[in-house]
């Protein structure tokens, strides 16, 4: 069941604060102020850096109002306490009323949406939901509506993206912005929404170089998006991801396994069982290493974070935040916050290839 942000379970903080004076220094560059986000996502460069500009990431294909409520709904459909407020704050400061995200996050029906915006809410919805697997029903849909491909394509990678992002800041449980969200309603937020709004619009990121070559990880989902900002973000997470090398190639490749088994994704079922080879692995490890969750190419450690992945495809918050905190103190924190990222990196890449493939 949906929840409204104030029925979200939300614990302490499961990973710690770290400061880097230089990486401080280039987030309040780029958007003016240093949210807790960044400080304890800072010891992953690859991560740091895909946090600080995916949530910003600009649609080029379809209306800004849908890429604002998208946000919103992937937030709530993966009980984020910290991205919700966030993004219930911004739609408030760029000028969305009460009532309509009140109407949104209630599933109301929303007389001042039209049939194609209240169909990508379900896409949306849908997709952020994927329980057991994304459905490509709602992508067909949207086709028939009138959307394009590259349009469906993007809306998808952009929902995705949020639910990468949600799944970092739930798993580290990131504190809520409190200021952020009492904004709105003070006198002065009222007063100065419209200049506030114009400076976070101004903030908005979009890929301008150009992706060369072929992608190296997962190629079939990164050519789906390709005229799109989103094939080089897309490109250059996943290589950074994989180049980083906090945890083993091996440990990677069997994490993405585990989500690609679980979402029955034949084409990254395929692509990682390749990578596996290619990383030293039989055919029957591979196997095995699925079947029991541990393999004679691991250590102990990373045995402990692979038997922890399957948990992040479909989790509740309470407990996932506990687990983290305690896999934490046994694997160490830099570890521990790699782990995250590549799992959530895994769910949201799977879903996008079901969703495109």
């Amino acid at each position: 069941m949906t929840e409204l942000l104030n029925e979200i379970e939300w614990g302490e903080p499961t990973l710690s604060v770290v400061h880097d004076a230089s990486w401080e220094a280039e987030v309040k560059a780029d958007i003016g102020t240093l949210p807790d986000i960044h400080t304890r996502t800072s010891r992953s460069p690859w991560l740091r850096q895909t946090i600080l500009k995916w949530p910003r990431y600009e649609a080029q294909e379809f209306p800004r109002k849908l890429a604002d409520i998208c946000s919103l709904v992937a937030a709530q459909e993966n009980a984020c306490r910290y991205c919700f407020g966030v993004a219930r704050s911004w739609m408030r400061l760029w000028g969305y009323s009460e009532k309509m995200i009140s109407n949104i996050e209630r599933s109301t029906q929303m007389a001042e949406l039209d049939e194609k915006e209240r169909a990508f809410i379900r896409f949306c919805r849908n997709l952020a939901r994927s329980n057991p697997k994304p459905p490509k029903k709602d992508r067909d849909e949207l086709l028939r509506l009138g959307y394009s491909s590259l349009a469906v394509a993007e809306m998808a990678y952009l929902i995705v993206n949020h639910c990468f992002v949600n799944r970092v800041c739930t798993f580290i449980a990131v504190p809520p912005m409190d200021g952020l969200e009492r904004l709105p309603n003070t006198i002065l937020g009222k007063i100065l929404r419209p200049l506030f709004g114009r400076k976070l619009r101004n903030i908005g990121w979009t890929e301008t170089r150009v992706l060369e070559g072929d992608p190296e990880s997962f190629p079939g989902v990164v050519q789906k998006l390709l005229g799109l900002p989103a094939a080089k973000a897309m490109n250059d997470t996943l290589g950074g991801a994989f180049e980083s090398e906090i945890l083993s190639r091996k440990l990677k490749v069997l994490m993405f396994a585990v989500v690609a088994n679980s979402l029955e994704c034949e084409f990254c079922q395929a692509e990682t069982h390749a990578m596996a080879l290619e990383c030293g692995f039989t055919h029957e490890e591979f196997n095995t290493a699925l079947t029991t969750l541990s393999s004679p190419h691991l250590n102990d450690d990373e045995e402990k974070l692979l038997s922890w992945t399957r948990e992040t495809i479909h989790f509740q918050n309470g407990p996932m935040q506990t687990r983290v905190r305690e896999l934490a103190k046994i694997v160490g924190e830099p570890m521990m916050l790699e782990a995250i990222g590549v799992a959530s990196l895994a769910n949201s890449t799977v879903r996008l290839a079901v969703l495109l493939g």
